[in-house]
Formats: C-alpha cells, structure tokens, sequence
C-alpha cells in the first residue's frame, strides 16, 4: 500500500509539472493551447474522483489508519462533490466555447456557484477544537481574518464591481457572488490553518492533508481572483498560466484526501510529545499572526482609499471603514475575552496550587506516619525475637508485651506458644515426678514381699493420682521409722526393678527353686491368701506391720 500511495502521488506531481510545463512555455504550439483550455476540466475530474473515492472506501479494522471523527467523512465527501461540480460547470463552459458562444450567466455558473458553498461546508465540518473556549478564539479569528479579507478584497475588486453603472441583475450579482466567495473560502483556509494546533490535528495523517488542502485552496482562490480582475478588465486570455490553479487546486485537494485516507496512525506517544511542545511553547505559532497581518493589510489599505484622490475610491471609503471599524471591534472583542480567559485560567491554576499544597501536605504526613509506622515494626520485630531466642534458650517466662500495632496477633500467637510450651514443660516435670513417685512404691511394695514394712516414700506424698490409689487399694499409712534412702533400697537378693517407663513391667522369676516349709494351718475365719505376683514368697500377716483400712 505503501508503493502504491507514492506512485499515485507521483503520477500527480508528473501531470502538474506536465501541466505546467507544457503552458508556460508554450511547448508544442496548438498542444499547449489545447492543454490550457481542457486542463482545467481534466484536474477537477481528477481531483474531485480521487477525493471521493478516498472519502467513500470503508476502513476496514485491520488497517493502521487514522478513524474517522465526527463529520469529517462528510466534510471530505461534501469537498469531493464540490470540485465535481465546478467541474461540470467547467464542461458547460468548454461547450459554450466549442460552439462559439459566452453566456454570462448560463449553465455553468450553476456548477460553479455551487463550488465555493459546498467546499465552505465541507470545511467547516473539520475536527472543532475540544475546548468551548478555544472555539470562541478559534471564531473570532476566523471573522477578524474574513472581515479583513473582505475589506481588502472590496478596495481592490468588490467595490469597483458594486460601483460599476447598470440594473441589478443576475449577471451583476454573479459577479460580486464569485470574488466574495472566494475571500469566503480564503477566510476558511485561514481558520483551518488556526486549527492546527489542536490534539486532533497531531496526527500525521491529518497534519498533512491540512496543510495541502490549504495550498489547494490557495491555487483555486488565486486563479479566480485573477481571472476577475483580468476579466473585468478585459484582458483575460484563454488558456494562459493563469488557468493552471483551477487543475493544480482541483489535484492538490485530491492528494489530501488521499494522505488523509491511507496515511498510518501516529502514536499517541508521538501526539503527547507534540502538544507538550505546543505547551513549552506558550501555545504560539506563525498562524496565530495571521488575522494580525491581514488587519495591518486592511489598515494599508484603507490608508490608500482616504489618500487616493479620485472619486471612485471615496464611494467605496464608507464600506471599507465600517468593515475596518468592524474588524477593530471583534479585535478587541477577542483581547478582552482572552484576558477575562486568561484570568480565569489564573484562578484554577491558584486552586489547582492549593491543592497541590494540600495534596502535599497530605503525602508529607502519610510519609511521616509511614515512617514511623516502619519504626514501630522494626521495633516490634527486635522485641518478639528478642522474646523468641529467650524461649529457645529455655526461658520460659519470656513473653512479647506489645500492646498495639500491626505485629499485636503476632505477639499474641507467640505469648500463647510461650504459655503452651509452660504448660507442657511442667507437665513434663510432673510426669517425672509420677514417673518417680511410682517407680520407689513399686520398690516399697517389692519389699514389703521381703518381709519389710511398707513405708509411704515422700516422694508420694503431694501426688493426687498415688493417693488415689492407695486409697483405692485401702492402705493405711503407717509412721517411716527408716531413712528414705534406707527404706527404698532393694535387699540384695532382690535384682532391680525395671524402670516404669524405660522398660516393660514383666514378672521377676528366681532361678533357684525355693525352699519347702510346712504350710501354716489356716485360722478359723481366715480368707485364703494368693501367691504372690511376683513369685516371691507371702508377705507378713498384717497385723505386724501394715493392715487394709476398714
């Protein structure tokens, strides 16, 4: 696509420059006046077939393009039909030549007068500005230049026309109608021009088709604006250099619809980049002098009409100075409203400073309250490792004594880990206590099987679960007559008893056989007693040294 956009473009740029060539230097005698002559029609079909078919061809979703924004497929449609039909005024009037005839008006002024008011449309429908008040700028320039291309345009050709003797006819209005629309035209290049420095007009497609429809427009504009004056003059000859804007215009306007139409999209990095230099820029740019220069102009000239001497300049002074006064008023229309914009735009920007203090004070404060809050937890997590290398070192009393912030359920978790592994320590202490504790009665009760006394060691005494059992099993405490250490050492013949926890409780039995005895006789009233579990001999009667609670 890319390939066939500069063919095309070029094929147009070799049939101007033919064009041109061709006119200019008279090549080929006959041939150049034929060219002169039809060159005209043949630049406003091409121009105008190329702008429609660019503004008519649908855009498809996989094309990189510019979409699209608001009317301004119909302001290219409305331009396309605008050049068509000059361009059928133009046949009518190769016709009428061709038969030997200049009707003024006749059928081709209906083409023709159509051109100016189609094309102002179509460029009116451009892209606006997004801003309201940069449209009431953008307008008042735009009347400031139109009012000064006016005033120009009535001292050096409008007034001379609206002066010159006869009725009011068609042919009299036509030939004031052409040359005002012309300036009409004129004013709108010159507004779209003021336009470029909208964020619309950033995009390459649309930067570029602007700048080449205004040099359309100029071609168009300079060659109506001669032919006038030389026909008014009665100088005008046929297929001169002078004809050459019409085609030139008709192809330029075409080659913008076809930039406009093909050209890839710019980036919206590329557009940012662009406004943020219009903005270092204070927004100023050689368009903006425009209406300025062409009030000096209109001032020259009403300079020349109040020093010119002849009669004919003074009947066109007052026209010219009310569109002089005119132009002054919307001048200084527009420096009051910019003032009164720019006062305004003070006030938000104050307000916007103030909140940007506002914010900053807010973001200094949240920093602070950050900082201090990254105090706080480093603080907090010094503390609880603190309080955790004190637990794993065995210091069981150590616990966290935050008392808010975000490390609080932290503190929590690990106070209750501190008071679970407490608990579990001392339950572990008591469970060797029990351990203990049942290990010396195993070894009272043991023994007791040896003959000696059962004695309560003390390391029983605080234990609820012991106490409980010999109360369940209905011993009575007798008085220690012995040491401890002597009470709970095994007799010699006895082997040690197996640890309680270590080892497995399993019945002791002796590998010598015991010895005989004659049986006691059994008292009258006495319950028979069991052999010992242990396989030792019976314990003592118990009315020697220990006997069942009642």
């Amino acid at each position: 696509m890319h390939t066939f956009s500069n063919s095309l473009l070029k094929t147009l740029a070799w049939i101007g420059a033919g064009m041109v060539v061709i006119v200019v230097f008279h090549l080929g005698g006959s041939l150049a006046h034929l060219v002169g002559q039809f060159s005209p029609l043949i630049g406003a079909f091409i121009g105008g077939g190329l702008t429609l078919f660019c503004a008519s061809v649908p855009m498809r979703r996989s094309e990189n393009i510019e979409r699209w924004t608001g009317l301004e497929q119909t302001s290219w449609l409305l331009i396309g039909s605008s050049i068509i039909m000059w361009g059928l005024g133009e046949s009518f009037w190769r016709y009428y030549i061709s038969i030997g005839q200049t009707p003024f008006p006749s059928l081709a002024d209906t083409g023709y007068s159509l051109f100016p008011l189609l094309a102002f449309l179509g460029l009116l429908l451009q892209p606006p500005p997004a801003k309201r008040s940069k449209r009431l700028v953008l307008l008042m320039d735009s009347l400031i230049s139109m009012g000064s291309i006016f005033a120009i345009a009535w001292y050096l050709l409008l007034g001379s026309l609206a002066q010159a003797p006869g009725e009011a006819t068609l042919a009299k209005f036509l030939g004031i109608y052409y040359p005002t629309a012309d300036m009409a035209l004129l004013s709108c290049v010159v507004f779209l021009l003021l336009r470029g420095q909208e964020r619309a007009y950033q995009a390459n497609a649309r930067r570029a088709s602007l700048l080449v429809i205004g040099l359309g427009f100029c071609f168009f504009i300079a060659s109506d604006f001669f032919f006038n004056i030389q026909n008014n003059a009665g100088t005008y000859v046929e297929a001169s250099w002078i004809d050459l804007g019409w085609p030139l215009g008709a192809m330029a306007i075409g080659a913008a619809a076809y930039l406009r139409r093909f050209l890839p999209t710019t980036s919206e990095a590329v557009v940012q980049e662009r406004m943020e230099q219009n903005v270092q820029t204070m927004g100023f740019s050689p368009q903006q002098l425009v209406p300025y220069a062409l009030l000096g102009l209109l001032f020259i000239a009403l300079t020349l009409d109040v020093l010119a001497p002849d009669a004919g300049q003074r009947a066109i002074r007052p026209v010219l100075l009310f569109s002089t006064l005119a132009v002054v008023a919307l001048l200084v229309t527009r420096q009051i409203f910019t003032l009164w914009d720019n006062m305004r735009l003070s006030q938000r920007q104050a307000q916007a400073l103030e909140e940007l203090e506002r914010a900053n004070t807010r973001v200094e404060e949240q920093a602070r309250q950050l900082a201090n809050y990254n105090v706080e937890l480093e603080q907090g997590i010094e503390h609880l490792k603190a309080v955790q290398a004190n637990i794993a070192n065995g210091n069981m009393r150590a616990r966290a004594h935050l008392t808010h912030g975000a490390l609080l359920p932290l503190a929590g978790s690990l106070n209750l880990m501190a008071e679970r592994l407490t608990r579990l320590g001392q339950g572990n202490l008591y469970a060797q206590r029990l351990t203990k504790a049942v290990s010396d009665l195993s070894i009272a009760f043991e023994r007791t099987a040896h003959g000696v006394p059962l004695t309560i060691p003390e390391s029983c005494n605080e234990l609820t679960e012991v106490n409980r059992l010999l109360v369940a099993l209905r011993v009575k405490r007798l008085p220690a007559t012995q040491s401890a250490y002597q009470q709970l050492t095994p007799l010699p013949a006895t082997p040690p008893a197996a640890h309680p926890v270590t080892q497995p409780l399993v019945p002791r039995v002796h590998t010598t056989e015991p010895q005989p005895r004659q049986a006691d006789a059994p008292r009258q009233g006495a319950r028979p007693r069991a052999n010992n579990v242990f396989g030792v001999r019976p314990s003592p009667p118990p009315d020697r040294h220990w006997q069942p609670e009642d």
